[in-house]
Order: structure tokens, then C-alpha cells, then sequence
């Protein structure tokens, strides 16, 4: 008899990235999908799967949501660049991290994966290419809310849960089609590749706290990809320019 999939909670389990990391993993893990909206959820491949609602800005819920998970991957967050940071950014980005990273460690959770942003590195020069783990350098507020998660996810490693941040760059989507501009291509991300990268963040061994470059192999590319290659195993297979037949810049 195969061994029983692991229970990993998913938060943003209907966002764009949570659908298309649970279409393709589906089969490998067992989840617990939350958000706010659960529609579609259940038709998730794999079977077995839990549904439950989440608003992540309810500690309870959330302490609730993480019991008896083996670990968390944190999607849920509210992703526009220029939202609010008094009605959404600092309840739902900041709060809502905090939340669950409190509910993970109480439910002896062994790993945390945290969605965070290259908006929280947003501010050096645009050519510059950054180290995964660079220094924090925001251009707006909603950055800043992915850099304090970063700060979150180190503070609770040093109480004992693992976690890693994932600094998520141009994920595919429809204003990347119609605005290919060259600067987005360096750090963008495919699908199959953040699928790849988060189940190697669920899956890797001997982590306490680590921020990974979430970008796919792009020439020339926003981070350098050594240090998450080489801490993961990752194998980016896609190119923002060849996706998109953008002719690199020089």
C-alpha cells in the first residue's frame, strides 16, 4: 500500500498560482485548500483533498486551518501594488502571515513556504543583478508588507519552524502579454517552474530559514539563481524571452 500523501495546508488555494500549483500537485500531496473563495476547490485532482474557508485576518481560523498539517504553504495576501496599507496590506499581508505562522508553530507544523515578492527588492537599479537573500529595498507599500513576512518567516525559524521564502517575480499573466517589457522578462516566472520551485521548498531537508529566488531561467535574468539551485535542487526550464519572443536587451 502507497505511503499516505502528506496533509499540507494551502492558503490562496484559488488564486491564480494556488490553481495552478494544486492542478499539478494534486496527485503528490494532500491538501487543505483554503481562501476566502471556494469555489472550483474541489475539483482539484488526487482526491482526498479538504475545503475550508479562510480569512487569515481571523488568528482562530487560522490557528485552526494549520491543525494536524505537516506543512503550509502561505499564498493568501492581497497582491496589488497599490493597495491600501491601513484597510488591506497591514490586516491581510501582515497580520494574516503573522497569523499563520503562529497557528503553524502551535500545530507543530515542520515547514512553512511564504510567498513574498521581488517587490520587496523592487528599489535597486534595474540591471543590477540580486543575490536571492539581498537586503530588503522596497519601492511601495506593498512590498514593504512582503519584506515584514520575510522578517516573520526568520523570526519563527528561530523558534524552531522552518521556513522559506519565496521572492516571486513577473508570474505569468495577462499584463505580461500585453506589455512584454524587457525589464519584467529578467525576473519573470513560469507556471511549471514555481510549481517545481514550491514543491522543492515543501520537500527539502535540514532548513531553518532561507529566502529563494522565485524566477525562471531567463537570459539575462533579475537574481542570480546559484544559491536556490544549489540549496534545491532548482531547474528552472523556461526563458521570459523565448516565451514571450523578446529579443534581450544587451
Amino acid at each position: 500500500m502507497p505511503a499516505e500523501r502528506p496533509l499540507v495546508l494551502l492558503t490562496g488555494a484559488a488564486g491564480r498560482i494556488g490553481t495552478a500549483f494544486r492542478q499539478a500537485m494534486g496527485e503528490r500531496f494532500r491538501f487543505r485548500l483554503a481562501d476566502l473563495r471556494t469555489e472550483g476547490l474541489a475539483l482539484t485532482p488526487g482526491g482526498g483533498h479538504e475545503i475550508v474557508r479562510l480569512d487569515v485576518r481571523d488568528a482562530a481560523a487560522a490557528a485552526e486551518a494549520c491543525a494536524g498539517a505537516e506543512a503550509v504553504i502561505h499564498l493568501a495576501a492581497d497582491p496589488s501594488p497599490t493597495a491600501d496599507w491601513a484597510s488591506s496590506l497591514l490586516p491581510v499581508n501582515v497580520n494574516g502571515t503573522l497569523n499563520v505562522l503562529r497557528g503553524a508553530l502551535a500545530a507543530g507544523c515542520r515547514r512553512v513556504v511564504f510567498a513574498s515578492s521581488a517587490h520587496a527588492v523592487a528599489g535597486y537599479p534595474p540591471g543590477e543583478v540580486l543575490p536571492a537573500d539581498a537586503p530588503p529595498r522596497p519601492i511601495n507599500l506593498y512590498g514593504v508588507s512582503k519584506a515584514c513576512g520575510e522578517a516573520t518567516c526568520a523570526c519563527f525559524a528561530a523558534r524552531g519552524l522552518s521556513s522559506l521564502a519565496v521572492r516571486i517575480g513577473a508570474y505569468e499573466a495577462p499584463w505580461l502579454h500585453a506589455h512584454p517589457d524587457p525589464h519584467d522578462l529578467r525576473a519573470y516566472l513560469s507556471p511549471r517552474d514555481l510549481n517545481d520551485l514550491l514543491m522543492r521548498c515543501l520537500v527539502a531537508v535540514d532548513i531553518d530559514y532561507a529566502i529563494v529566488a522565485g524566477v525562471s531561467a531567463n537570459h539575462p535574468n533579475r537574481f542570480d539563481l546559484a544559491a536556490t539551485r544549489t540549496l534545491l535542487g532548482y531547474a528552472p526550464r523556461d526563458d521570459g524571452f523565448r516565451v514571450f519572443g523578446v529579443t534581450p536587451p544587451s
